[in-house]
């Protein structure tokens, strides 16, 4: 416990050391379990995933044609399964070691793995207008700056492009309380009313804002992380999700970023799309350094097992 949370903001550099020390604790759990067979066999997820596909649409019900790039995606379960039938995404964490193991983890089932980058929001790696679909599950209240990170989500949205999210319900008091026990444990853990939302979309220039009550409940796997003496509580918060959703489901936030979507087409590589931390200059793989460098500086940034970590920058080669 660290009283000292619940008296000023959470760092950035706090929160990554969190979500490490938290996947890390979780490793073998993640890599026994193969997230097609999770989908099968678990309708509250299925039912998560199904409407990030549905969320991902464009108002004629198309998909996007370009990348879509997954932001906080953690071991990026969602985000696999959607790749696996031929959905374009990119998984992006500030925890490059989650992204490790779904990279692994994609390897032991012989899956087709998703593109997987390591950055801070507050600073996206990508060229301005260069991404068709951004998502957001569950991340966006762990991020210190909201107007910040909603305004590089909404700088690398192509004009057109679509912003998908799902966020805490600021009015389920089952929540609200532990987010309290989670600020003592030391990460950040807040939560959304529905009109606040709004203004951070509006104040971020997106348009065509909506914000609905999401009908769910609590998954079979994350039941049972729970621990045992409390499980009864996560069950029934989960039910009152099912069936009061306007109280206790989260917020989906759908909106799009201004202009007529254009028609040049997105690169086979992704990573021909990465810049500098905030859309600076080119970046590229530099075999001989075995790091990620920004073209024509003296800055590199590190690479795990083919994950660009573009966090912390070196600049003394």
């Amino acid at each position: 416990m660290n009283i000292k949370h619940l008296f000023r903001p959470v760092t950035v550099a706090e929160e990554r050391r969190f979500e490490r020390a938290n996947v890390l604790g979780k490793r073998e759990r993640y890599l026994s379990t193969n997230p097609m067979d999770r989908y099968r066999s678990d309708r509250i997820y299925a039912d998560k995933v199904n409407r990030v596909r549905a969320g991902i649409l464009d108002a004629e019900g198309n998909p996007p044609p370009g990348w879509i790039l997954d932001i906080g995606g953690n071991t990026a379960g969602e985000a696999t399964i959607l790749c696996q039938e031929g959905t374009r995404i990119i998984v992006a964490d500030i925890n490059e070691a989650a992204l490790d193991i779904s990279r692994q983890r994609v390897l032991k089932f012989a899956l087709t793995q998703p593109g997987y980058v390591a950055f801070d929001v507050h600073q996206i790696p990508f060229a301005d207008h260069s991404i068709d679909c951004v998502v957001v599950l569950e991340a966006l209240h762990h991020f210190p700056d909201y107007d910040r990170a909603l305004a590089e989500i909404h700088r690398i949205l192509k004009p057109g492009g679509i912003f998908y999210s799902q966020e805490p319900n600021g009015l389920n008091p089952l929540r609200r309380l532990s987010e309290l026990r989670d600020r003592l444990r030391g990460t950040v853990e807040k939560s959304f009313f529905r009109l606040q939302l709004l203004k951070l979309c509006q104040k971020a220039g997106f348009q065509r804002i909506s914000i609905q009550p999401g009908v769910v409940g609590r998954s079979c796997w994350k039941v049972q992380e729970v621990p045992s003496y409390r499980r009864w509580l996560a069950v029934l918060h989960g039910t009152l999700q099912e069936r009061f959703p306007r109280l206790f489901g989260p917020h989906e936030i759908k909106a799009y970023k201004p202009g007529t979507p254009g028609t040049d087409p997105a690169p086979d590589d992704w990573k021909t799309l990465l810049r500098q931390p905030g859309g600076g200059a080119p970046i590229h793989f530099d075999p001989a350094k075995q790091r990620w460098q920004v073209t024509g500086e003296s800055i590199t940034f590190p690479d795990l097992n083919g994950i660009p970590v573009l966090i912390d920058a070196d600049q003394s080669c």
